[in-house]
């Protein structure tokens, strides 16, 4: 006697490369470029200790019930007013709170997805929705991408012969993991491509508050007149990503597909971790705390770049972000960073190679840096490390 069969759709499915990578890299003498963390010094500790303080002080029975699955309705306003700064006016019953943006990813994809069904990705894009859409049975269309972001023309030339689309998928904002992000003429006519058609587009943006340039780039959520747009809020990026909260904001009718999704997964997010966030947003201390871990990493970014200036040898590019955590290298098209991966862990530095990031597998040659769970002097260390390791492969 042994265990059943597994079901079809775990068929071809693998496990995350970063997981994978940050079990590798545990050691404390391992640099790890690999992961998407932010900075544990980011944490605004003194402020949610006191936060954490007076709700524990005048401890109520609700929050330790059972909660609505929408979400804590105080947490749901907060974000209303949140969005209202960003140009997205939205109602409470627009956002539903969810474990992290990554839970999003999963309700919309359980709610609309059959097998076969085609989701239209950029290239590349966030591992991690691959991995979740496919355990859906989705297949994938790669938009064709430039400097400006996702291509509006192609978007259209895809849209209008491929059936099925049902989703597009998309990180506008210093994307993971190209660090690249899409330009506000580029938005405006992504969306106009958009509204020709019945189909859904994900603007995932957990990233979009990390910024290090005066640049306003509008929400794509801002533009939408049709109800399809889904954003993706979360804070762990911006916060902690221990309380594991994010937020979906999208019209009724995806909305209560996602709401009935998760009712069968979770029933709702913790009602405590939900109270703590909604007091962080309701005493202002968002804006603030955001120049503060904005300059920090920024600083970060900054010494990444010119220590790869200085140090990597020619033929290697990368991208120059004006916000998010990651930076993309790519390598001459002879080389492949999975054959060099445990090279690199030999020279204590560690990142996730290229291929993991695109539906089919492409290229090779490419890798994703992260610059905000590094100490300067890791920085330097680490991308010193690197280049050594690229140099010997050459």
């Amino acid at each position: 006697m042994g265990i059943p069969s597994y079901a079809d759709r775990m068929a071809g499915v693998s496990g995350s490369a970063v997981r994978e990578i940050l079990k590798l890299t545990q050691q404390p003498d391992i640099i790890s470029f690999g992961g998407g963390l932010p900075s544990a010094d980011s944490f605004p500790m003194e402020s949610l200790k006191e936060i954490l303080h007076d709700l524990t002080d005048n401890l109520s029975q609700e929050l330790l019930q059972y909660g609505q699955t929408e979400g804590y309705d105080p947490l749901r306003q907060e974000i209303v007013k949140l969005m209202a700064t960003k140009g997205v006016n939205v109602a409470m019953e627009d956002v539903l709170i969810t474990s992290g943006s990554q839970q999003g990813l999963d309700l919309i994809a359980k709610s609309f997805i059959n097998p076969g069904d085609k989701i239209v990705v950029e290239s590349p894009t966030y591992l991690a929705a691959l991995q979740t859409f496919r355990m859906y049975g989705a297949e994938f269309i790669e938009a064709p991408v430039d400097a400006d972001g996702v291509m509006a023309d192609e978007l259209d030339k895809i849209l209008a012969s491929e059936e099925n689309v049902k989703l597009i998928y998309m990180i506008p904002s210093f994307q993971n993991p190209s660090g690249r992000t899409v330009s506000a003429e580029r938005r405006k006519a992504i969306m106009e491509v958009v509204q020709k058609y019945d189909v859904i587009l994900i603007e995932d943006a957990p990233y979009e508050d990390l910024k290090y340039t005066d640049d306003v780039y509008p929400c794509m959520k801002s533009m939408d007149t049709t109800g399809q747009v889904l954003y993706f809020g979360s804070f762990s990026k911006v916060i902690t990503p221990g309380f594991r909260l994010g937020y979906s904001i999208a019209s009724e009718p995806i909305l209560s597909r996602m709401i009935i999704g998760k009712q069968s997964c979770d029933l709702n997010c913790s009602v405590f971790s939900q109270a703590v966030l909604a007091e962080f947003l309701k005493r202002g201390l968002l804006p603030d705390h955001l120049k503060k871990i904005n300059a920090e990493y920024k600083a970060k970014r900054d010494l990444m770049l010119a220590t790869l200036e200085e140090v990597m040898p020619e033929g290697v590019t990368w991208t120059h972000p004006e916000g998010g955590l990651f930076l993309w290298l790519e390598l001459p098209s002879h080389m492949s960073t999975n054959d060099m991966f445990l090279a690199a862990v030999e020279k204590k530095v560690a990142y996730v190679a290229g291929d993991s990031f695109y539906a089919a597998g492409e290229p090779h040659n490419a890798m994703r840096i992260n610059f905000s769970n590094a100490t300067p002097d890791k920085i330097v260390q680490g991308v010193k490390s690197l280049a050594e390791v690229i140099k010997a492969n050459m």
